[in-house]
């Protein structure tokens, strides 16, 4: 699942969660006795509503209805992305350069056992 599409349904997964609250809430004030709990249940209804949509869920939403990211959010941190994948570049060209480095050791090393062979069986004088 890709990042914005699990965010999305993360978000709407809270707010279903909230919203089913709600609902309960509402069915608690419909079966009240009396004005003063009618009160209380709507003042608990508007509190929870209120603390949900201005905490991080309210903010990751209103984000994501603004359809910017983290990264669209800090500039800071859309520059260290970009050091970050630079030095990620510089340290694939590196290995490349360390796996070509190998081959030719091995290489080196091939060709002077070689060399020590003929000469221990006497065919060449080693050069």
């Amino acid at each position: 699942m890709s990042g914005r599409s699990s965010r999305s349904a993360g978000m709407f997964l809270v707010l279903g969660l909230a919203g089913m609250a709600m609902l309960f809430l509402a069915v608690l004030a419909s079966e009240v006795n009396g004005p003063e709990e009618f009160l209380v249940g709507v003042l608990a209804l508007g509190g929870f509503g209120w603390l949900l949509l201005r905490g991080p869920v309210g903010k990751a939403l209103a984000s994501m209805l603004e359809g910017g990211g983290p990264q669209a959010a800090d500039p800071a941190l859309a520059m260290r992305v970009a050091d970050l994948e630079d030095r990620v570049q510089e340290l694939t060209l590196e290995a490349q350069r360390l796996m070509e480095i190998e081959e030719r050791i091995d290489f080196t090393e091939r060709l002077i056992a070689s060399r020590e062979d003929a000469v221990r069986r006497g065919g060449d004088d080693g050069r």
